[in-house]
């Protein structure tokens, strides 16, 4: 099973976080452009529960389906949230469930306890007004009042997984911010994050000259956007 701990053993995740959060989606999707994978941000739709919410860190991927058993005694949900490392972000596959609220206020609280950082639910929540006052940062397509009991279930943890029309593996790494979310290959976390620096630089000197009376275009040529 890949880990938080078994990527990059030596990295400071939360110092990572960090970084991607001074930037901004656009930018990292420009860079991912460039290496030829233009299909690394989920489809719209998928909304921060607060605006200003912002999500980075390794993907922990989970996979559920819609299921009626009533039958608590074998659900994998709560043990799967107390397998969480610190600073990853919860990935979850809904396999397209369209009514439920599969993530609630008790599993935001128990993913933070665990040290997970936000959570990408590529279906439906609950217990909204509770998971803004823990202030965890979530994204969804959907709120729904309805229990997970007897209606979905988690089937399994940790293997590739879809969401959001984007295929995402554990490790890969996950930033979403207002503009939406796009997920980083694992092996290019660092290249790309250093590379949406630059990217970052160079629009804030647009925006500058644009304010000193530069012309678009001129400078668009100048910092090689043409």
């Amino acid at each position: 099973m890949t880990t938080v701990s078994s990527l990059h053993a030596d990295l400071d995740w939360a110092a990572v976080a960090a970084r991607f959060k001074a930037l901004y989606t656009p930018a990292v999707c420009d860079v991912l452009d460039g290496y030829g994978l233009r299909h690394q941000f989920m489809t719209p739709g998928l909304i921060a529960l607060e605006a200003d919410d912002k999500v980075a860190g390794p993907a922990f991927t989970i996979l559920g389906r819609a299921d009626a058993n009533l039958d608590t005694s074998t659900r994998m949900g709560p043990r799967v949230i107390d397998s969480f490392e610190p600073q990853v972000v919860a990935v979850y596959d809904t396999s397209g469930e369209t009514h439920t609220g599969v993530w609630g206020e008790l599993w935001s609280a128990g993913a933070q306890r665990m040290g997970c950082v936000g959570a990408i639910v590529d279906g439906g929540i609950r217990d909204s007004a509770l998971i803004k006052a823990i202030g965890f940062p979530i994204f969804h397509r959907f709120r729904s009042p309805a229990d997970a009991v007897g209606r979905f279930t988690v089937i399994d943890h940790q293997t590739p997984v879809t969401v959001g029309g984007v295929r995402v593996y554990p490790g890969d790494y996950i930033f979403g911010d207002q503009d939406g979310v796009v997920v980083i290959p694992r092996d290019l976390t660092l290249e790309v994050l250093e590379k949406a620096e630059t990217v970052k630089t160079t629009e804030d000197d647009i925006r500058t000259a644009i304010g000193e009376g530069g012309k678009l275009i001129d400078l668009y040529k100048k910092h090689g956007r043409f």
